[in-house]
């Protein structure tokens, strides 16, 4: 199975039990770090992760590190890409909030 798609998978696993089970939940906010890797999910040493609660009333916008975003990425993203860089291009913006609320493999949020 592609890497990608077991990522994808187990992220909507942990959204999904964190709609279910507050203990899960309060673990993952306190250290989602850890919780995520006891999922599957692993990140670089030194890369700090903060989880933020969406609410009714409250979403957030979640911008790339400048220094990463390469040309092709923004071409790609102001619709000059190509296919094989439009999947990627979709990383650069993600918006969470309440009217994206959805099913746990949507996680809540929607990337473009």
């Amino acid at each position: 199975m592609d890497e990608n798609v077991e990522l994808e998978r187990a992220y909507a696993s942990v959204i999904g039990r964190v709609a279910v089970d507050s203990e899960f939940r309060a673990a993952l906010v306190a250290n989602p770090a850890a919780v995520l890797k006891s999922q599957g999910i692993d990140f670089p040493e030194g890369v700090e992760l903060e989880v933020l609660e969406a609410s009714a009333t409250k979403g957030y916008i979640v911008l790339p590190d400048q220094s990463v975003v390469s040309d092709e990425l923004l071409s790609a993203a102001a619709g000059g890409g190509t296919a094989s860089t439009a999947g990627t291009a979709g990383s650069l913006l993600c918006f969470t909030g309440p009217s994206t609320m959805g099913t746990a493999g949507s996680a809540g949020s929607v990337c473009k």
